[in-house]
C-alpha cells in the first residue's frame, strides 16, 4: 500500500498507517489461523494426511501410538490394530507368537462366506459363518493356551478374535452379535486394502467338512501361508498381484 500526504494532510497519512497496521494484523492472522480443514484435524480424522506427530499440534498432548499386527500373504497384507486396552492377556500372547517366529510359514486354512450358502447333503440353505480362520494348527504347531476370557468387544465386523484355549484366531467378515462374550478380541481389521485381502481369500476353492460338534465348515483346498510381523502405526501397502 502506497500512503501519501496529498489531498488529506495528517488525517490521511494517519488512515493509511491504520489501514497498514490492519492489513499487517491480518496477515498475521491468516498466517496462524489459515490452515486448511483437513490439516487442522490432524489427530481426528481417519484420512491419512501424508505425515505423522508425536503430538496433537496445538494442544501439546502427545498422540497414542497405535500397535498393529501385519499377516503378510501372496495376496497382500492385512493390517489389524491391536486392542491391547480391552485385551491385554490376548494382546500379550499373540504378539508373543508373533516375535517368536511361530506365526510365519502357518496360514489361513477356513473360510466361510457371507451370504447364503448351501451344505452337501442338506436341503435348503442357511446364513454363511462369514470368518476366515486361521493359527498354528495348519503348521502343526498348535498350542492349548489357558488365557483368561476377555470378552469386552464385540464381535463386529473387522473383529479379530482368539479361539478361547487355544492358538488359532479368527475374522469376523460380518457382525456377529450371538458370539458377543464368548471370544476375547484382541484386533480390529484396519484399511480398505485390507479388507480387499480378505474378501479375495473368502473367495478361494473350499471342500467342505463336517465338524465333530456337526457343524459343516469349508476348509480352503490350500491354506493361504503368512508371515506376521508387528508394527507402530502402520500404513498399508499396496496389493500387488
Amino acid at each position: 500500500m502506497r500512503c501519501s500526504r496529498q489531498g488529506g494532510g495528517h488525517v490521511h497519512y494517519v488512515f493509511c498507517c491504520c489501514s497498514c497496521c490492519c492489513l499487517l494484523l491480518l496477515v498475521m492472522v491468516t498466517h496462524t489461523l489459515g490452515l486448511s480443514r483437513d490439516a487442522a484435524f490432524v489427530g481426528y480424522s481417519e484420512r491419512y494426511l501424508g505425515r505423522q506427530s508425536s503430538s496433537l499440534e496445538n494442544h501439546g498432548l502427545p498422540l497414542q501410538q497405535k500397535e498393529h499386527l501385519v499377516f503378510e500373504t501372496k495376496y497382500g497384507e492385512i493390517t489389524v490394530e491391536l486392542q491391547k486396552d480391552y485385551a491385554p492377556q490376548t494382546v500379550r500372547y499373540v504378539k508373543s507368537l508373533a516375535s517368536r517366529g511361530l506365526f510365519d510359514g502357518c496360514g489361513i486354512y477356513r473360510a466361510e462366506p457371507p451370504g447364503e450358502t448351501n451344505d452337501d447333503g442338506h436341503p435348503g440353505t442357511r446364513k454363511g459363518y462369514a470368518l476366515l480362520q486361521g493359527g498354528l494348527f495348519s503348521c502343526g504347531r498348535q498350542e492349548n493356551k489357558e488365557l483368561p476370557l476377555e470378552p469386552k468387544l464385540n464381535n463386529s465386523k473387522g473383529a479379530v478374535s482368539l479361539i478361547t484355549g487355544t492358538s488359532e484366531f479368527f475374522f469376523s467378515l460380518e457382525d456377529h452379535p450371538e458370539w458377543n462374550g464368548s471370544f476375547s478380541v484382541w484386533g480390529k481389521v484396519v484399511g480398505a486394502r485390507s479388507w480387499r485381502v480378505l474378501e479375495r481369500l473368502v473367495a478361494l476353492p473350499t471342500r467342505q467338512e463336517i465338524h465333530p460338534s456337526g457343524t459343516t465348515l469349508r476348509i480352503l483346498l490350500r491354506p493361504v501361508v503368512f508371515k506376521a510381523r508387528i508394527g507402530t502405526n502402520v500404513q498399508p501397502t499396496l496389493i500387488r498381484d
